[in-house]
């Protein structure tokens, strides 16, 4: 691929190439799916993370700059697909980015419409910039305790990585545990869903500890948090959480099933 004239002709390659894998059938599908309101091209993940990989072999001096512009200009058009290339290009090029590149992660999180987009951005674009700068521990937080649904849920999920790997555990679970907590309260699908994911990622190196956080707190936990939570545990561990949960919870042990 020749070099871009400037972000503006990139982000133009880049929608036209993702066209070229647009599956019949997929976008109506998908859109029906995520009850979405953007406009579905139909073209799976797995090819969209193979164009921008592409993109970034053929463009590997892209600038911190050059690849914000371009997904800022990805971003603009109400297209899941064109969103999604957006957010997988800041996640290639994660290790370019700032401290003060918060605000604009925070502005793509405040434009999501769907967990679809949270789910890339939080993770692997702020949960990078997370492990290399910590400081933006501060703007994770604030998330975590907005009220804003896809926001909170961003917040949550900026620290799935730093809780995920064994070397950084100690460190960010305490933080994600002391964001979590009063939040345990929230009756939305996604928040329970994505507290129970991070925890669920602790117990992949830290079962115990894990274990041990969720014991005290079984008569506040919904059972959505709790079984995403404890799916990895040992089995007796599991059973005996799940037992006790549903022994202070009567009625509500099943709470948070509906959802997507």
């Amino acid at each position: 691929m020749a070099p871009p004239a400037d972000p503006a002709a990139l982000a133009a390659d880049m929608r036209a190439r993702l066209r070229e894998g647009a599956v019949p059938g997929r976008a109506e599908t998908e859109k029906r799916y995520l009850r979405s309101g953007l406009e579905h091209v139909g073209v799976p993940l797995p090819a969209m993370r193979a164009l921008v990989k592409a993109v970034l072999r053929a463009h590997p001096g892209l600038s911190r700059d050059q690849a914000v512009r371009t997904a800022e200009e990805l971003w603009a058009r109400p297209v899941h697909e064109e969103r999604s290339l957006a957010l997988l290009l800041l996640e290639g090029c994660a290790d370019r980015l700032e401290p003060a590149d918060t605000a604009l992660l925070e502005r793509l999180l405040r434009e999501c419409a769907t967990w679809a987009h949270v789910d890339l951005l939080a993770p692997f674009v702020a949960g990078r910039l997370l492990l290399r700068r910590p400081e933006v521990a501060a703007d994770a937080l604030r998330w975590a305790a907005d009220d804003a649904q896809w926001v909170r849920r961003g917040g949550l999920l900026s620290f799935l990585l730093p809780v995920r790997r064994e070397a950084d555990f100690a460190r960010w679970f305490p933080v994600f545990a002391e964001a979590a907590d009063p939040l345990l309260g929230d009756t939305r699908f996604f928040v329970r869903k994505a507290i129970g994911w991070v925890l669920r990622e602790g117990t992949k190196h830290h079962p115990g500890t894990v274990a041990d956080w969720l014991a005290p707190r079984l008569d506040r936990l919904s059972g959505l948090t709790l079984r995403e939570a404890a799916r990895r545990l040992p089995d007796d561990q599991r059973a005996g959480l799940l037992s006790a949960h549903a022994a202070l919870n009567p009625r509500g042990g099943r709470a948070g099933v509906s959802g997507r």
